[in-house]
């Protein structure tokens, strides 16, 4: 597994950025498609307190080619049902983002 940001200010690292985990073949297809628009299949390695309902980018790496703005947050567990954002996250569970991509 592989970690990406998400940012809630675009280009810059602030405190209220989370990691979360993608797997390997994600991270790949982050830094190498050119598709306009990607659903990004991720999960959390541990408790998340508090995620938040809008994130402004996902940083994947320096030397990915393109900016990748979240569109939409969909929160996931196999456990719990009818989740909403803001919320508490738990290990394990998956957090779906859709975005949409722009070359730098």
């Amino acid at each position: 597994m592989r970690q990406i940001v998400l940012r809630m200010k675009a280009g810059t690292q602030s405190p209220e950025d989370l990691t979360v985990n993608v797997q390997d073949k994600t991270f790949d297809y982050l830094m190498t498609t050119h598709s306009p628009s990607i659903r990004v299949s991720s999960y959390f390695e541990r408790d998340c307190p508090q995620v938040e309902e809008e994130y402004a980018e996902i940083f994947v790496d320096e030397n990915c080619p393109f900016v990748t703005q979240v569109i939409e947050l969909i929160p996931g567990s196999r456990i719990r049902t009818g989740l909403s954002l803001p919320c508490a996250m738990k290990e394990g569970e998956q957090l779906t983002i859709m975005v949409t991509r722009t070359p730098k």
